[in-house]
């Protein structure tokens, strides 16, 4: 018996290579695309503590700002949003009518690009509500009750 095992080492230098399925997978590619892809999942859904604490009034002064650039700013981000949510509901209609044509794929494909001009259009108006709210650091919950609010009023107002 230990001859054959002798010999059975001798020749690993033959069969070993032809039976390396985690070479032929590419293991270790496969493990360091998942770790990044979990890491990069971890940073967007984790908030990250800001570095310096400051006021509204102290990153206008920081960044050499005026009411008159805050208005202008104020403009073009609510341009950009309407920009962005056009796009998306252009998108949104047409993979609706890829998914009514049968390309699925290409419907999923497009609901994705969607989803991505949403978020844009959802950055860009909130960053329109802390200009208005004069507050750094405002939660999405605000964002979203404000919003509530302001209908309530409009609704009322008529």
């Amino acid at each position: 018996m230990s001859v054959f095992k002798k010999i059975g080492h001798g020749l690993s230098w033959a069969y070993k290579p032809a039976v390396n399925v985690k070479a032929w997978m590419g293991w270790d590619i496969i493990k360091s695309s998942s770790s990044y892809v979990y890491n990069l999942g971890k940073s967007l859904f984790v908030p990250q503590k800001a570095g310096v604490s400051e006021s509204f009034a102290e990153a206008l002064v920081r960044l050499n700002l005026t009411e008159a650039d805050l208005k202008i700013r104020q403009q073009e981000f609510m341009r950009l949003f309407l920009i962005y949510a056009a796009m998306g509901v252009a998108i949104v209609l047409y993979s609706v009518y890829l998914f009514y044509r049968f390309s699925f794929m290409g419907g999923l494909l497009t609901l994705v690009v969607a989803s991505l001009a949403f978020g844009l259009a959802f950055r860009y108006h909130f960053w329109v509500f802390q200009i208005k709210q004069h507050k750094l650091g405002c939660s999405v919950r605000e964002w979203w009750n404000s919003q509530i609010d302001n209908s309530n009023k409009d609704s009322e107002g008529k």
